[in-house]
């Protein structure tokens, strides 16, 4: 059954007592699904108006026709409002209104956005692609730096976010945002842009570690913020940190869910808008602990946000690594925080060094 059929049956108790108390449940629990039903009602009203004013525009033309005689210009008499100059605004809004009703119902349920068995709603990735102008691997930096000049870059393939796991130089986003790269870079009001190499990654959680080359660049590191294994709870407030924008971008919001998209367990649901250039970066809580890292939204849902949990981060990092790299990648020393009493704007001060931009270039 078409949701707008189901809509109507709802609308006109023409369900089942069963059926009634199924589709209220789902409305409660189903965000997507109680928008579309808003937008069928507004729709439904909407409707119902421009077939009232239709209605009265048919009954003034035959007044018109029995008290002038078809003559238009007798009913525009000097001094007096024409009912259409005097309610022309109202008209027009209503007749907008339906028209944009119209269309935003049509186009979601056309696109089965909006169907209760088939929905097409898919968790989207938050990698920032660069329009400006086409990135190449033969051309990363096309500035000079003679006389002190400030190097020109060109613009990224894509940008996203990422955040430091420790005072090593390693470094956490997500693995769509690397992907098949030819370079990446890394960059923040602290750290001059530098070239970052990926190490490891978990295509199935969608993370990647990577390592920056300049051991200088790393040498006074004080990573702040620690990773917290354990499930936070439904209501905890958490903000995070990301590049949306070329700016650092403060969000916050609460623990809505334990599980993420399609009852994943391995994510949580957070009450934070995310967007493209979010991937990647950190969620954190009230104490500075990392509780996760973002990893997309559900398309058309705003004010929501899937982040992979930090034991899921932990339990990957430690069987992705290598004899080589365990004890450098170790996160057990980086579980402290020295942010806990510290008001918000004060941790944010002491995180954002530690909080990256992310510059992908790939091949054409």
């Amino acid at each position: 059954m078409r949701s707008t059929e189901l809509f109507d049956d709802y609308q006109n108790g023409l369900m089942s007592e069963a059926e009634r108390r199924d589709f209220e449940n789902r409305l409660g629990n189903e965000p997507i699904l109680k928008k579309a039903y808003e937008e069928h009602l507004q729709l439904i009203q909407t409707l119902k108006m421009t077939a009232s004013r239709n209605q009265l525009k048919q009954q003034l033309k035959d007044v018109h026709a029995e008290s002038f005689g078809g003559d238009a210009r007798l009913f525009s008499m000097k001094g007096q409002e024409t009912f259409a100059k005097k309610h022309g605004k109202t008209i027009a809004v209503a007749a907008s209104t339906a028209l944009i009703a119209v269309l935003s119902t049509v186009a979601a349920l056309s696109t089965g956005g909006y169907l209760l068995k088939q929905q097409s709603n898919q968790i989207t990735d938050l990698n920032r692609v660069v329009m400006e102008l086409q990135a190449s691997n033969t051309a990363i930096v096309e500035g000079i730096t003679r006389n002190n000049k400030k190097i020109a870059y060109a613009p990224a393939n894509l940008e996203g976010s990422a955040f430091a796991l420790n005072n090593k130089g390693y470094i956490l986003t997500s693995f769509h945002m690397v992907k098949n790269a030819d370079s990446i870079f890394i960059q923040n009001k602290n750290t001059e842009r530098t070239l970052a190499k990926l190490i490891m990654s978990d295509v199935k959680l969608d993370l990647a570690v990577l390592k920056i080359e300049n051991q200088e660049l790393i040498q006074n590191w004080q990573v702040p913020f620690g990773i917290k294994d354990k499930v936070t709870d439904i209501g905890e407030k958490v903000f995070t940190l990301g590049y949306p924008r070329n700016e650092m971008v403060y969000g916050e919001g609460s623990i809505s869910s334990l599980s993420g998209y399609s009852n994943d367990t391995s994510m949580y649901q957070i009450s934070i808008p995310v967007n493209p250039g979010n991937s990647g970066g950190p969620v954190l809580d009230e104490y500075g602990n990392i509780i996760g890292v973002i990893r997309g939204k559900i398309s058309g849902a705003e004010a929501t946000g899937f982040a992979i949990k930090a034991a899921e981060i932990i339990q990957s990092i430690n069987a992705l690594a290598t004899d080589s790299t365990k004890k450098d990648l170790s996160l057990q020393a980086s579980k402290r925080t020295t942010l806990k009493n510290l008001k918000r704007s004060e941790q944010i001060k002491r995180i954002n060094p530690y909080v990256f931009n992310v510059l992908v270039y790939k091949k054409d």
